[in-house]
Order: C-alpha cells, then structure tokens, then sequence
C-alpha cells in the first residue's frame, strides 16, 4: 500500500516523518565539490537518511569530512552503493549574464531571484 504524506517545509526539512521515500530537489551553487558534501552531512532530513539510521557511520564521514580525508564523489558513492540515496535525474544549469551583472543567485527552488540582480554602471 502506498500512502503519500504532505509536509509543511519546516518538518520536510527536518526529516520529521516516520516514512520510507523521500522526494526532493536541490541546486548546486559552484563550488559543488563542497556545496554536495555539505548538502549530505549538513541536512537534518539527509542526516537520518544517508546512512541508514547508522550514527557510527555518519560520525565517521562527519569526522573525514572536516579532516578532508573523504570526498564528496566519496560520500555520494557510499550513499548510492548502499541504496540509501539514490538520485533520480541530473540537470546542469548555469546562468548567462553580461559581465557588470551582480547579485545574480538562484533560490532554493533552483529560480533565478530577479530581485537581487542588478547591472553595474558602464564607464
């Protein structure tokens, strides 16, 4: 039987759920190397998920991670190999601006905020 639960964001991103799939998005800023590896250890919903409920095994990535001795392409495998994430589609996306652009971000629904954007006076 498949139930499917609605969350309000706070709880989603808390892992506050007694469910078995989660189903989310993320956008990656540059640099992605860290960007993913915090994503991974630094999201409480992540956290009780990517290593199946295995404190021990999170401590340790947590510990290799701050002492750089285990990748994010490291930390991805493990979490994959183990089935404990598994990522449905990638999609690389970057945004084209003229060079005086500034403020240009992405929210965390992957939209470009117009409002923080503007252009730099040219000579």
């Amino acid at each position: 039987l498949l139930e499917g639960v609605e969350l309000n964001y706070d709880d989603w991103a808390n892992g506050k759920a007694n469910v078995d799939l989660w189903l989310g998005t993320v956008n990656f800023p540059i640099p992605e190397e860290w960007n993913v590896g915090t994503w991974l250890l630094g999201s409480p919903l992540l956290r009780h998920a990517i290593s199946g409920g295995d404190d021990a095994l999170l401590a340790q990535w947590e510990t290799q991670w701050h002492a750089e001795t285990i990748s994010a392409e490291q930390l991805v495998r493990e979490t994959t190999r183990s089935g404990w994430l598994q990522p449905l589609f990638h999609h690389w996306m970057r945004l084209k601006s003229p060079d005086r652009a500034r403020g240009i971000h992405l929210n965390n629904l992957g939209w470009f905020d117009f409002r923080s954007t503007w252009i730099e006076p040219g000579p």
